[in-house]
């Protein structure tokens, strides 16, 4: 199934993801990671992209983001990625393409928001890297379970309006259905919007685009 053009739809969260060039690292320290969520606030206030969650790994990033612009996004992250390819390229005197040529995102409904924002805080859980997704130092997870927010990125006042933190820590401890990990990474991939069939429609009509897959196999024949 091909990948349709980036959608982005202002008002509308995303799951964006980017991996490092080959799958290598990105992140070689901690004092990489700082510098990359300090770009990031820096690229996001600019370009009016609200993030609302965000998980770094070694080799790659996953956000949870809002932007309030059709290019919000497409400006923001790859504005991020430049700066921060020339800040490690400098610091760690190395050269050559540090991402994969280009960020992956999808548009959410609401029920595949919090689904996808789990899913990115869960990461080092399926990893193995902690047992407890709120004690990972480089994701929004300890901030949305009650921690202080030190990367400065999150509106945690409108978070906590909506999900209290013992709840939230609850939906961390339930691993992601396979089922829905599938599409989340299916449709990122794709670009394709994750949600209900009314969430689509409604995207399909004011965007006067078809955004669904075409059913496989050949057409049928129609009756003379």
């Amino acid at each position: 199934m091909p990948r349709v053009g980036r959608i982005v739809i202002p008002g509308c969260p995303h799951h964006i993801t980017q991996r490092g060039n080959n799958r290598q690292d990105v992140f070689f320290v901690d004092d990489d990671r700082r510098a990359y969520l300090a770009i990031l606030k820096d690229r996001a206030e600019r370009e009016c992209l609200s993030v609302d969650g965000y998980c770094l790994m070694d080799n790659h990033v996953h956000l949870i983001a809002t932007p309030e612009r059709a290019d919000s996004i497409a400006k923001a992250v790859g504005r991020t990625n430049f700066l921060y390819t020339q800040y490690v390229n400098r610091l760690h005197a190395r050269s050559g393409h540090l991402w994969q040529n280009r960020f992956y995102s999808c548009a959410l409904d609401d029920e595949h928001f919090w689904a996808a924002m789990a899913y990115v805080e869960r990461n080092p859980v399926r990893s193995k890297i902690i047992r407890r997704a709120w004690r990972y130092a480089w994701s929004s997870a300890a901030a949305h379970c009650g921690a202080s927010d030190k990367s400065e990125l999150l509106d945690l006042g409108e978070w906590r309006k909506l999900l209290d933190v013992a709840a939230w820590k609850d939906t961390l401890c339930d691993p992601t259905d396979d089922d829905d990990l599938v599409r989340l990474r299916l449709n990122t991939s794709r670009g394709r919007p994750l949600g209900s069939d009314s969430f689509v429609s409604k995207l399909e009509r004011a965007l006067g685009r078809r955004l669904r897959p075409l059913p496989v196999g050949r057409p049928k024949k129609k009756n003379k």
